[in-house]
This record gives structure tokens, sequence and C-alpha cells, in this order.
């Protein structure tokens, strides 16, 4: 290595003279930014980084999850919704799922895709629910509950079998994501609030129901008198209105009645829906549910003879009025909560069926050709006869 010498040390102290006057004196500052140790430069190529690092971040998107009667026009709303228009509804097997983009002229940041799933079969799937709640969804997930109103006789067993197993989840999701999110609670229970007004939340001011029902138990009655909203955003749709208006006035003064209690005990947005007409306030809404834009300022519609369209919060039970039963059948209800009365209400104008499902008479979509695949065609075939080969066996052993 070659030796230093005096003339190498005094063009160090010429260049390091140079370097201050080229900084004008401010070369302490500039390589020790605010006293961190970082130059201007590091400062800046961190920031950059920082950007870079936050474009590639996943962004929270919401979840909205459709559920309801059987051929009930989930997929037909979804597809319409999704603008596209040119492809035929198909029967729903098990889980679908879809994902909207956000239009430019929505102005909602962090949230460029939204989820949309639909669970198909009805009532008969419900375990599946727990595929798209989870406790990584549940803060940014909804429900669209859709009910057929040309099926009055199934439709209180269709909504309570699925609106049970979703508020169960819910509730599960909530739980669990509690322990890694302490804070999520508080933040459903103000996403109520804003929903349904604190004048409707159930700690603060129990629903009225004449002293006719429940007779000497009405002090005790009254207590577990609560609304109970669901923990995340729900809207309730009722389908097929065009079938809905044939039906004789009675009767449809009950279901829409019927629903109106049941979106306002659950903090709901009610709204009616055709195939045949297009839904302003469906896109609206469903727009609403997967990108947090606001919901149309509309007087409510709550006449049964005109599409529905009440938003959550702003019905109230002096309106929606007593259950659908005469006033003097009332006193022989035994039941002790609202939402008991007007079930029993509800099925003693429409007993409910529920529907039966003969194994032997459902579709076979493995051997649908719209799903037709050789490889997995080939291995079931050969599955199902070995399968065979294994029951004729075991029947020829016993004999």
């Amino acid at each position: 290595m070659p030796r230093r010498t005096q003339n190498d040390e005094k063009d160090e102290d010429e260049n390091k003279k140079h370097d201050d006057d080229f900084y004008g004196g401010q070369r302490k500052q500039e390589t020790d930014l605010g006293g961190s140790g970082k130059s201007l430069w590091d400062a800046a190529r961190d920031i950059v980084a920082s950007r870079e690092q936050a474009e590639t971040l996943p962004t929270v998107s919401n979840t909205v999850l459709f559920v309801g009667s059987r051929s009930g026009g989930k997929s037909t709303m979804v597809l319409r919704y999704l603008e596209r228009t040119s492809e035929t509804a198909k029967p729903t097997i098990a889980l679908e799922y879809n994902y909207a983009k956000k239009p430019k002229t929505t102005d909602t940041v962090g949230k460029d895709i939204g989820h949309v799933w639909e669970l198909g079969d009805g009532t008969f799937l419900t375990k599946l629910i727990d595929v798209v709640l989870t406790p990584e969804t549940i803060e940014h997930a909804s429900v669209v509950l859709v009910l057929d109103l040309s099926k009055e006789q199934e439709l209180w067993y269709t909504y309570e079998t699925l609106y049970d197993a979703i508020a169960k989840r819910v509730k599960h999701c909530i739980n669990e994501a509690a322990k890694q999110n302490p804070n999520i609670k508080d933040k459903l229970k103000e996403s109520i609030n804003q929903r349904i007004g604190k004048a409707n939340k159930n700690d603060v001011e129990p629903l009225r129901i004449p002293l006719l029902i429940v007779g000497s138990k009405y002090d005790e009655f009254q207590n577990k008198n609560d609304v109970e909203p669901l923990r995340i955003p729900l809207l309730i749709v009722g389908s097929k209105y065009d079938e809905f208006q044939k039906l004789e006035p009675e009767a449809k003064k009950t279901i829409i009645k019927t629903l109106r209690f049941l979106a306002f005990y659950h903090g709901a947005t009610l709204l009616s829906y055709s195939e045949k007409q297009e839904s302003v306030y469906l896109k609206s809404a469903i727009h609403h549910l997967l990108f947090d834009t606001n919901l149309p300022e509309k007087q409510p519609q709550i006449d049964y003879q005109k599409p529905l369209y009440i938003k959550s919060g702003s019905d109230t039970l002096e309106q929606v009025g007593p259950p659908p039963i005469p006033e003097y059948e009332l006193g022989d209800l035994k039941e002790q909560t609202p939402l008991a009365v007007w079930r029993a209400a509800y099925c003693k104008r429409f007993p409910q069926e529920v529907e039966k499902r003969d194994p032997s008479l459902m579709q076979d979509y493995g051997r649908d050709p719209q799903y037709a695949d050789a490889s997995i065609d080939a291995m079931r075939e050969q599955k199902i006869a070995e399968l065979q080969r294994y029951l004729t066996m075991k029947t020829r052993s016993r004999s």
C-alpha cells in the first residue's frame, strides 16, 4: 500500500474546503437531517420507498353475501349489478364468487374491489356461510337476504333459518376477531348507531307492545322487548314483486307489514325487486354495501301497493303497527318476545311449508355439460365403478 504524503493530506483539505464552500457551510445539516443521522437524499429515498410499498399493500375490501329463497332471483340481481346483462342466470351451486370494480366516479379511499358471494340452494347449505363470514372479513362484511314474495308459505321459514345461521356466525366471528382486535366491537356498535340511530338501539329504548299481548307478564316482557340489530349491515330484498302484486290485498298487507317489522327489528334496509323492472334503489344499496357510498335520501315508500324502499332507521314501530292478527286473538298468544309474537301472527295467517328434498330427484351437477372436464369425469366414472364393485362384493359376502 502506498504511503500517504503531505501533498495527499493537502489535497484532502482542499477538497473538504471546496465541499464546504459548495454547500454554503450547510454540510453538517445536510448530512445530519434534523439530528436523525440521515442525509436529505436518504430521507428522499425513504419517502419514495414508503410510497411504493403503500401502493403494493392490499387495500381493505368489503364483502357482500347474498342468501335467500331458492330460485328467488339472487343470481339475476348480481349479474345486473355487475352490468353483465347479456348473461343468462344459471342455478347457483353451493357458493359462487364474483367481484365488482369501483367505478371511477365513486370517491371512496382504499376500496377498489368489492367481493360478492352468493349462497345457492335456499336454506340447505347454511354451513357454507362460514366460508364467507370469517374473523378476518367480518368487520367489512354485510348480508343481502332475498325473500321470494310469491312464496308466502315459505317466507318466514326461509328468513328464520338463514337469519339465525348468519347471526350465530357473526357473533362467533366477532368474538374471535376481538382476540386480535379489541376495538372491533366498539366499531361495529358505532356502525349500528349510524345505521339505525341511537333512538332504536337495544340498550336505549325498548319497543312497546300493547299490554293485551302478554297480560300480567307485561313488565317482564317489556324488559326483554329490545330490538336486535344484526351486528353487520343487512339488506332485505322482497323479490318477484311482479308476482306478489297478484295476491289479494289482505295477504299483501300482511306480508309487507311483517317484512317492515323484521327490517325494523334487525336494523335492516328493506326494498322490493322485480326482474321485469330496473331497480335503481337496489343497485344503489348494493353499491353502498360494497364501496361505502351513501344510500339515496328518499322518503320511505311504505305503501303495500307500491314498490318498497325503507332505509334502515327511517321506519318506526308506530308506523308499522300491531301484528297482522285480529285484536281479539292477541290475548291468546303465549309468546314472550316481539319477534315470537310476529312469528305466531304471520304463521297463523300463512302456515309455513318446509321444503323437503328427495335426493333421487335432485339434479346431478356432476353430469351437467356446462361443468364438463374430461380428466375429472373419467376419474369420477372410475370411482363410481369401484364403489359399485365394492357394494356388490359386500352384498355377496353377507349372503
